[in-house]
């Protein structure tokens, strides 16, 4: 670290002790201002600017995650808990970096919080499309469903709700309801192409080939590459 940068650096945190008064949140910025880096981002400086205000950690807290800082993602989300406590959309990216740590438990824990204080709305549709998913990747199936009833039923107008509730279907082998999801699913978004990708997988478990590949081809033109090797072993 160069002294040049050092010595402006101390002078400015021993100002910030001054006005602040707030021994945690001193010790955060001075971390954040002595780490030896290149320069301080757009996101710390905010942080610096406005340390009493949750929006500037929420966004920094949103940058470190996109960049896989997880810790210092939770760092930023724990401020934002402290100066905002029922900021939900801010529960629900502290579930989505458990997610992204592999900490199911503590990510169904969070979504089931902002379920608690929010059971509709934006906010609510998204964090039961997580509790949702997430059951389904521990092959917790009827759980699974549960979730994604309660969103259809709360946001009939939500393709993606449909689309995995017909997942679930599927997974459970109820294939006729699986299909009528889809199928809704698709007549809300026609453009949603794993909707045709469960088609797809359930029409060939029926044997009705024509079809699933058909599905298959939907799927692909909408830009889902990853049926490409179905569509040569199936298709071609």
């Amino acid at each position: 670290m160069k002294v040049p940068f050092l010595l402006p650096a101390l002078l400015f945190s021993t100002t910030l002790a001054a006005q602040i008064g707030d021994d945690a949140m001193l010790a955060e910025l001075s971390n954040t201002i002595l780490t030896d880096r290149p320069a301080l981002s757009a996101f710390d400086l905010a942080v610096l600017k406005a340390p009493n205000s949750a929006a500037p950690w929420y966004e920094r807290a949103e940058d470190r995650a996109a960049k896989g800082d997880t810790e210092g993602a939770i760092q930023d989300l724990d401020r934002v808990s402290k100066l905002e406590p029922l900021d939900t959309y801010a529960m629900l990216l502290r579930a989505q970096v458990h997610k992204q740590n592999g900490n199911d438990q503590m990510a169904t824990n969070e979504l089931y919080r902002i379920v608690g204080l929010q059971p509709k709305g934006p906010i609510a549709e998204e964090a039961m499309l997580e509790l949702g998913r997430l059951a389904m990747d521990r092959n917790e199936l009827p759980s699974a469903l549960e979730h994604f009833s309660r969103l259809v039923n709360i946001a009939p107008y939500n393709a993606l709700a449909w689309c995995e509730r017909g997942r679930a279907y599927a997974a459970l082998l109820n294939d006729e309801s699986a299909i009528n999801d889809l199928q809704k699913a698709l007549d809300l978004d026609p453009e949603l192409d794993q909707a045709y990708a469960n088609l797809a997988a359930i029409y060939f478990r029926q044997g009705r080939k024509q079809e699933g590949c058909f599905a298959l081809h939907q799927a692909h033109d909408l830009g889902d590459r990853s049926v490409e090797r179905l569509l040569l072993v199936h298709c071609e």
